[in-house]
């Protein structure tokens, strides 16, 4: 026979797994494009992502290249959130990588809100203190 301790503290339980906020899992795989106009096709297979990278943006000439750029990156569903984390490796050698997380909304649109680094190549260690850029993106599902 269960103790009126014990039962307390299984009726606590089920109110408060009443009134968590429940995981909604978000899918990452599709395109997705940031507010700059770059576009991000993903797939997401288990854990892993694989897919193309098309930079709207460059602020050098070929720091990121005219074409797409394969990118590899993982994700999780764990708890409250799908976390992501992507890199892309462009054609002059610079690279680029994202972390952040997924979130279905309300009205069952998607967004990814992230924060990137790109690394563009120095020529030399006096030239490292300029390589380095970072900034945040927010990518919008759209198919």
């Amino acid at each position: 026979m269960m103790s009126f301790v014990a039962r307390c503290i299984s009726v606590y339980a089920v109110i408060l797994g009443l009134l968590l906020p429940q995981a909604i899992p978000c899918n990452v795989t599709g395109v997705w494009r940031n507010e700059l106009g770059s576009v991000l096709a993903i797939e997401a297979v288990g854990s892993e992502l694989r897919g193309l990278y098309q930079s709207a943006v460059a602020t050098a000439p070929g720091v990121t290249g005219p074409e797409q750029a394969k990118l590899l990156g993982v994700t999780g569903n764990q708890g409250l959130q799908t976390s992501v984390a992507f890199s892309v490796l462009w054609e002059a050698g610079s690279c680029s990588s994202w972390v952040g997380q997924c979130f279905e909304l309300p009205d069952g649109k998607r967004v990814l809100k992230t924060l990137w680094m790109l690394r563009s190549v120095a020529s030399g260690p006096a030239d490292n203190w300029k390589s380095t850029r970072l900034g945040e993106d927010t990518f919008v599902f759209i198919s």
